[in-house]
């Protein structure tokens, strides 16, 4: 997969933390053999955000060790 087209028919989870706290901010994740995907959840048509494996990875680390926490 490599093209914004090519994404529709991938298969896709919703975080189970995306918009718990009411605001409706959902987010949406795909992957390939070497790639990632990531997309608003309401609005799948837009922009997809395609990213290397390892740098989504390293993303999704940072998440969730709190680097992106607003204090």
């Amino acid at each position: 997969m490599g093209g914004q087209g090519d994404w529709d028919k991938a298969s896709w989870r919703k975080s189970r933390r995306s918009g718990s706290d009411g605001s409706g901010s959902c987010v949406s994740l795909a992957a390939s053999a070497s790639c990632g995907a990531i997309r608003d959840t309401k609005n799948p048509h837009r922009t997809t955000i395609i990213l290397p494996r390892a740098v989504l990875r390293a993303m999704l680390d940072d998440i969730k060790d709190g680097a992106f926490d607003l204090r």
